[in-house]
């Protein structure tokens, strides 16, 4: 198997963290006894994480003209992601996203779009799509999607959406034409909740695989773990007991992993494993983009006791060309 390329296409921004003991009320503010900045944007999250695990990386998006739009291309071509397909918005910002982080590490965010508002479906074509194996969809804008995902079944590229909160406001009804195309659809557990009407994931994922028949249904719950949702049933995995600094950007890192872990031909047990590791690692380092290398993963699989999980891997990365 050659190596694969994925290709990622949604946001790119900046991401100003600030650690604070309180969320301030109205007219008032709290001192953050920590602030980070970092590259951020689930999609192009996605793509340095993809890359981080060997393989071929793609980003396709918008970004503006100025400084800080520059800053973040050099940080994801330093990454190894292609950026060849970015489109640069003449005058316009990039995107900004402002984390506050409370003390039980919970987080809520204010985000400014800015230059990722000009990505249009256009620019998702036989070009930007050339050569790639797979195409992750991370945006809640159902344009692109849709746009993403009817090229990519033309041109037989497997295909994953995970359009965050957004998406789940957008309702079932809405969602079931154009996202039942897609080979995997991910979702956290408040997103599957909200989309389904229920509370327990678990019941929330199988309430939304009747209305939508997407291929595969990855719900992520946390601390609980991750679930996959197929026609063959329902496989569970807890998650990997760490402490968490800074769930920012878990997700992404998640949906990278699972995408890599499929591409090798892992099976629905190995890849929900393998995804949970690298999201563990993650959760205890700062920033969205400080999920593992492979090498990282395998590491911390062979110390939790799934050495041969890891030898496997190990195999097909090397012998396989990933």
């Amino acid at each position: 198997m050659d190596k694969p390329t994925v290709a990622s296409v949604g946001n790119l921004n900046l991401d100003v963290y600030f650690r604070v003991q309180a969320l301030p009320e109205s007219d008032s503010a709290v001192e953050a006894y920590e602030a980070y900045i970092g590259g951020g944007g689930s999609a192009a999250n996605f793509a340095v994480q993809a890359s981080k695990l060997g393989i071929h990386s793609r980003f396709i998006g918008a970004t503006g003209t100025d400084m800080i739009s520059d800053a973040l291309l050099e940080d994801l071509k330093d990454a190894g992601v292609d950026i060849t397909w970015v489109k640069r918005i003449s005058a316009e910002r990039s995107g900004l996203v402002v984390v506050l982080i409370g003390p039980d590490e919970g987080r809520r965010m204010i985000e400014y779009r800015g230059a990722n508002l000009g990505l249009a479906p256009v620019d998702i074509n036989t070009n930007s799509l050339s050569n790639v194996n797979h195409l992750h969809l991370a945006t809640s804008r159902l344009n692109i999607i849709e746009a993403g995902v009817k090229l990519a079944r033309e041109l037989g590229i497997t295909t994953s959406i995970d359009g965050g909160a957004g998406l789940a406001l957008r309702g079932l009804d809405v969602l079931a034409p154009i996202v039942r195309w897609a080979d995997v659809w991910f979702m956290n557990s408040l997103e599957a909740s909200r989309l389904a009407g229920v509370t327990d994931p678990i019941s929330a994922g199988f309430k939304i695989l009747e209305k939508v028949n997407v291929n595969e249904l990855v719900v992520t719950m946390g601390s609980r773990g991750a679930a996959s949702f197929t026609s063959e049933g329902v496989k569970v995995v807890e998650a990997f007991r760490v402490t968490p600094i800074d769930t920012t950007g878990a997700g992404d890192v998640f949906a990278a992993s699972y995408v890599f872990a499929k591409l090798i031909g892992l099976d629905r047990d190995d890849r929900l494993i393998f995804s949970n590791a690298a999201a563990a690692i993650k959760v205890t380092r700062r920033g969205a983009r400080s999920g593992p290398s492979i090498t990282e993963v395998l590491e911390f699989l062979r110390k939790m006791g799934y050495s041969e999980l890891a030898d496997r891997i190990s195999t097909i990365y090397h012998e396989g060309g990933a």
